[in-house]
């Protein structure tokens, strides 16, 4: 993290950038202010942390989810993440959905299922338009979806 922490910090210098401020630290603990919340392969609960930061300030969201299976609950998330979710699925079949989502041949359905829960707690949250899209060209990553969120 250090490492990729100093190589955006070596981009941001070059290329004169005074809109942009880099935090190494956990999500859950960050209380600064932000207007756009960007995530590449943010790794199981990194992606809801970043999510609910987004909530937080009502930043917009670019988040790139990875990782499904390694979802667990904590102090500051929990699942499922939507009311919509809530009402329908319990806490031990959706943990068995993000799981499937690490496995290549259920990834897909998976995958879109943990991330309209995703998109349904963001709108739970004020934030109207919601979409899930794909990283292009499909082939840079099994792990492909974008969530963009603007509240």
């Amino acid at each position: 993290a250090v490492v990729s922490t100093q190589s955006t910090g070596d981009r941001i210098d070059k290329l004169k950038l005074d809109n942009v401020t880099l935090c190494l630290c956990h999500m859950g603990q960050f209380v600064g202010h932000f207007d756009i919340g960007v995530s590449l392969h943010a790794c199981g609960s990194a992606t809801d942390a970043v999510l609910s930061q987004c909530v937080r300030v009502g930043a917009a969201v670019v988040s790139s989810p990875c990782c499904y299976g390694k979802i667990v609950t904590s102090d500051h998330v929990t699942y499922p993440r939507s009311e919509l979710f809530r009402e329908c699925v319990g806490g031990p079949e959706y943990f068995s959905i993000s799981r499937q989502a690490d496995h290549m041949s259920e990834a897909e359905g998976a995958m879109k299922c943990v991330d309209i829960d995703r998109i349904e707690f963001l709108r739970d949250r004020g934030f109207s338009n919601v979409s899930i899209s794909k990283l292009t060209p499909l082939s840079c990553s099994p792990k492909n979806n974008v969530i963009v969120a603007i509240k």
